[in-house]
């Protein structure tokens, strides 16, 4: 079957363009962000949207809105940029999700049938996660001259959701930053 093709204009094309320096960045949404360790910055470049559930969450929260969000792509990329020794508490999701080192070296953990493992990458370097593993990231150190590094990810879905391992929820708790839900 052929592939039916069409002819744009301009400005649907330029819709759908996301230049670095125009996106706007967020250290909020998710509730283990205010907790020492896990603070890190989100740029929401293509379809992460909220998905419904009380104890689902967007991969980048709810409050960076996405910078091309008419798309249903199917899968969605964002930024993330964290100073060393900063990162994500233990999470899943419900889709695949591949990051991307951008700058600075990344410390990649699961938890494995033996325990917590882990895989240390580098720029340029790839890593991909199948749905139901719960894994996290850290920044381990920066590139020269710079605080922070950037990872891209990229995931799987038009509103993927991910959700934190009981422990992570646990210490959400603990540092009262997981949200009340009526039980």
């Amino acid at each position: 079957m052929a592939i039916e093709v069409f002819r744009p204009k301009r400005g649907e094309v330029l819709e759908c363009v996301a230049r670095f320096e125009e996106l706007s960045s967020t250290d909020k949404g998710l509730p283990d962000q205010p907790v020492e360790g896990f603070h890190r910055e989100f740029r929401n470049v293509l379809g992460f949207q909220q998905p419904e559930g009380e104890e689902t969450y967007s991969p980048i929260g709810d409050d960076a809105k996405p910078h091309i969000g008419h798309l249903q792509a199917g899968f969605g990329m964002g930024y993330v940029s964290a100073r060393p020794g900063q990162g994500v508490m233990m999470h899943t999701h419900d889709t695949n999700e591949t990051f991307v080192v951008m700058e600075g070296t990344w410390m990649f953990e699961w938890e494995g049938e033996d325990g917590d493992d882990h895989v240390i990458l580098e720029e340029q370097d790839i890593v991909s996660f199948p749905p139901g593993i719960h894994r996290r990231f850290e920044c381990q150190s920066a590139r020269d001259g710079k605080s922070q590094g950037m990872i891209l990810g990229v995931i799987g879905g038009n509103t993927p959701g991910a959700e934190f391992s009981p422990e992570s929820v646990e210490r959400m708790k603990a540092a009262g930053t997981w949200p009340d839900v009526a039980e």
